[in-house]
């Protein structure tokens, strides 16, 4: 699970940019980031890729979800704007 985490985190950064998709790609990220996390712990071993995971997937969801955002407002203007 922690390899799955960091490869999302990493594609949730590549995605940001994509609406909604980076937002999906970054929460499924965080969830097995953290599972990974705890299930690392429980075990006694390093878990040095679920940390990576999840910080990588709280960059990617913080910037997904303000990108996300803005190209819902933007759409939402032009629709306005083309109306008038």
């Amino acid at each position: 699970m922690a390899i799955a985490s960091l490869v999302l985190g990493i594609l949730g950064l590549v995605f940001l940019w994509v609406p909604f998709l980076g937002v999906v790609i970054a929460v499924v990220g965080l969830v097995l980031g953290v599972l990974g996390k705890k299930q690392l712990d429980t075990a006694g071993k390093p878990s040095g890729a679920a940390v990576a995971g999840i910080v990588m997937s709280i960059i990617a969801l913080v910037f997904a979800t303000f990108y996300t955002a803005v190209c819902w407002v933007c759409s939402g203007a032009c629709t306005v704007c083309s109306l008038l």
